[in-house]
């Protein structure tokens, strides 16, 4: 069954006739079930849904695709494919003027980064350049940027693999690709004669690809930071400028050429003495386009189109041979395949995030999150490129049947191949070109040089701790080289404060302590946080951002929502460190891959909120987003039953042995967890989860359940050897009698009562028997 949606301009008559025709005589196909002959009508917002048998749909797709002014939805399986829209009008004075569309890239302005995105999406784009490329990945998440342009792989380097990861570690999609032409140049200042050129500055990539010409010009190379980069250094020599980007030592802007593009030489006012230096004229490198939202749902078979996908497979014998199956014996011609080395955080990343996913109602299915001693020491992903859009039928069963063999499987993009544009993206650039038709701009006026969020980067918060403890004492130490913190505890805890670069206020100067804070933080224990938080002055709470840190979310929502303030800002955490990271006090312990648990549940300053929340996603925690109630449903009860454990195994329990397994050493790092935790912590979790006394009971079920099972299987045991015994017995008396009547029948006493003796010592030791 297939469900077509009709987004219907005005169609003439014989259009409509067409299509009818097409439907029926697909209908009447004698394959065709008679229950599928139907077309019943659903109303879905103000579309027609219809119906199909298998058969209408090319007939269907091809008359669509024919007619210029016909836009088609097309459901498989919940996946959508439209055909491409027309190109749009000229827009009239009346209209407002096109949105900017705004394209994150790596590098300085003039990078080969942005003359690429140049080609692809035309002059009159805004560029966006960035530090590095999480920064343009963390842009187009935000919303800050549109779109952004990534290298990720070059015909003679080979691919760039932190893109990879990135792909990964942020929920971005493929919209185009773009081979990009390398072409090295050399800037050099103007009016600099050649023969005066002692030195080239550029990428150590880009000088290696044209060494071959420096040496046969005598030309020293100089590696530096970037390509547009080293143009720009020249540029700050001329303009003597110092600092970060002067020249090496040596070079001047009279004997020192840049190696980049001639958008970099334009950029920087430099002068290009000769184009395309380099060694290979195979130089290509391939970008890719990424945007929040993808593009397969404009794809159609008359556009070639490609689709990249990530998996990862179990340590099996033939576990690849399996995968790459999957779409030959279905005729899915493939492209690319690359396996990468990932991390355990990476991967439990990605497993955690995948059993989220997949989890409905009660308990989760997928994957077990796995510690770093169960995976082994090289984790490798499968990068795959096929020639075909994710809505082929084909690929859908290949995908489907992949996932069926896989740990983890992503579609990172469907999209059209060869530099081709489609959907939004093609519309936007299409009316961008319309609306500045005949105008010239220069590229600086079509570059942004900063962000908002470049702001925060370097904006320093004031966060106050309200109870200093293991868990405020870890924080401030990851926090305090960038914000001013302070804190206050009943205790006295200025010495562990001033160890920590933390100022410590005593409680009756909570008034102090709370004047010209930006955050406050709430890190006390749970079965405290509602006589602290109604200790605290309320007025002086107004227009802060409220966090707090509990292993629950359900309960410290209620109590901040009913206590603050309406205009303070609200966010629910529970960093899932750990204590054996908390207690340790190390800032160089990496926090990769492990859970950051947030809900915004009241946020009126969202670029504070944001700014707070960056610290712990530029540490690389999983930063997931979900409500209380899921939380306290996926996480609540592990964590009980986790600590309950840790509680219940006693160290004493658990001695110190030269050789263990790795079931045994679990089970020491889960005691030692639990033993650092306060009880009151663990009384929380008891206190305010409302299935811990169902998992209290639970548990002492099965611990009587097991001894139950050991009584059982103790009496079992007893009771066949008592009978085993009695059997023999009675089998020897059987023989006693036999014997002695043989011996009677042979009329020798001698051998009777050998025999009998015999008989009397084997009786007397059954269990040498």
């Amino acid at each position: 069954m297939i469900a077509i949606e009709f987004k219907l301009r005005p169609l003439s008559l014989g259009i409509l006739v067409i299509i009818a025709v097409a439907i029926r005589s697909a209908a009447a196909a004698p394959n065709v079930p008679s229950s599928l002959r139907s077309f019943p009508r659903r109303s879905k917002g103000g579309n027609k849904s219809i119906l199909l048998p298998r058969g209408a749909l090319n007939e269907i797709r091809s008359v669509l695709e024919s007619h210029p002014n016909t836009s088609t939805v097309i459901q498989r399986g919940g996946a959508t494919a439209s055909s491409l829209a027309p190109p749009p009008s000229k827009p009239s004075p009346d209209q407002s003027p096109p949105k900017p569309i705004r394209i994150a890239f790596q590098g300085e302005a003039g990078a080969y980064s942005e003359k690429s995105l140049r080609e692809l999406l035309g002059p009159h784009v805004l560029s966006i350049p960035r530090p590095n490329f999480e920064s343009c990945y963390r842009a187009v998440a935000s919303g800050e940027a549109d779109y952004a342009i990534v290298p990720i792989e070059n015909s003679l380097g080979g691919s760039i693999h932190e893109n990879y990861d990135l792909m990964l570690r942020y929920d971005l999609t493929v919209v185009a690709e773009h081979d990009f032409r390398v072409r090295h140049c050399l800037l050099v200042k103007p009016g600099v004669d050649m023969k005066d050129v002692k030195y080239a500055i550029s990428h150590p990539q880009a000088l290696s690809q044209c060494d071959n010409y420096l040496r046969g010009r005598g030309i020293t190379p100089v590696a530096t930071y970037d390509t547009a980069g080293s143009a720009k250094m020249i540029r700050n020599a001329i303009l003597e400028k110092e600092g970060k980007f002067s020249l090496p030592e040596g070079c001047t802007p009279e004997n020192t050429a840049a190696i980049a593009s001639d958008l970099a030489g334009k950029t920087f006012g430099l002068e290009c003495k000769e184009e395309g230096i380099e060694d290979d004229d195979s130089n290509f490198t391939r970008f890719l386009l990424l945007g929040r939202r993808g593009v397969v749902q404009y794809l159609n078979k008359k556009i070639p189109s490609k689709t990249s996908l990530v998996f990862t497979l179990p340590n099996s014998a033939g576990a690849l041979y399996k995968a790459l199956a999957c779409f030959s014996l279905r005729d899915v011609d493939m492209s690319k395949i690359e396996s990468r080395p990932m991390s355990a955080g990476l991967l439990n990343y990605l497993r955690f995030r995948n059993t989220v996913t997949q989890m409905g109602g009660g308990r989760g299915v997928g994957s077990t999150v796995l510690s770093s001693q169960e995976l082994p020491r090289f984790r490798y992903c499968f990068y795959l490129d096929i020639l075909e859009s994710e809505l082929d039928e084909r690929v859908q069963n290949a995908l489907h049947h992949l996932r069926e063999q896989s740990d983890y499987c992503r579609i990172l993009g469907s999209y059209p191949a060869k530099s081709r544009l489609v959907g939004p993206v093609a519309e936007a650039v299409e009316a961008l070109n319309a609306a500045n038709a005949g105008k010239q701009s220069s590229s600086e006026d079509l570059r942004l040089k900063s962000l908002p969020s470049d702001e925060e980067d370097t904006r320093k918060l004031n966060i106050g701790f309200v109870g200093y403890g293991s868990f405020g004492q870890y924080l401030s130490k990851r926090m305090s080289a960038q914000h001013n913190l302070r804190c206050v505890d009943p205790l006295d805890k200025s010495k562990e404060a001033e160890e920590n670069g933390v100022d410590y206020f005593p409680m009756f100067e909570m008034s102090n302590f709370l004047k010209g804070l930006d955050v406050v933080i709430i890190t006390v224990p749970m079965i405290e946080l509602e006589e602290t938080v109604e200790s605290l002055p309320s007025e002086k709470l107004r227009k802060k951002l409220i966090v707090e840190a509990c292993p629950l979310n359900v309960y410290p929502r209620t109590v901040l929502s009913r206590i603050l303030p309406p205009d303070a800002d609200i966010l629910c955490t529970n960093p899932m460190f750990g204590p054996a990271i908390m207690n340790n006090l190390k800032t160089d312990l990496s926090l990769d891959g492990l859970p950051f648990v947030y809900e915004k549940v009241r946020i009126t300053d969202t670029r504070r909120a944001d700014c707070f929340l960056s610290i712990f996603e530029r540490a690389r925690c999983q930063m997931v987003e979900m409500s209380a109630e899921d939380h306290d449903a996926y996480v609540a009860d592990a964590e009980f039953v986790t600590h309950l454990t840790g509680r219940l195994l006693d160290r004493n329990l658990l001695p110190v042995t030269p050789v263990s397994s790795r079931e045994y050493a679990a089970l020491c790092d889960v005691a030692d967890m639990t033993a650092n935790d306060t009880f009151d912590l663990f009384y929380g979790m008891f206190k305010y989860n409302d299935r811990a006394k169902d998992l209290l009971n639970k548990m002492r079920d099965n611990l009587a359940s097991v001894e139950r099972k050991l009584a059982a299987k103790e009496a079992y045991l007893a009771a066949s050897l008592e009978m085993k015994n009695t059997d023999r017995q009675k089998l020897l008396a059987e023989c006693r009698m036999l014997l002695r009547e043989v011996a009677k029948s042979s009329g020798k006493a001698n051998d009777e009562t050998t025999i009998e003796r015999k008989l009397d010592t084997s009786s007397s030791t059954p269990e040498k028997q």
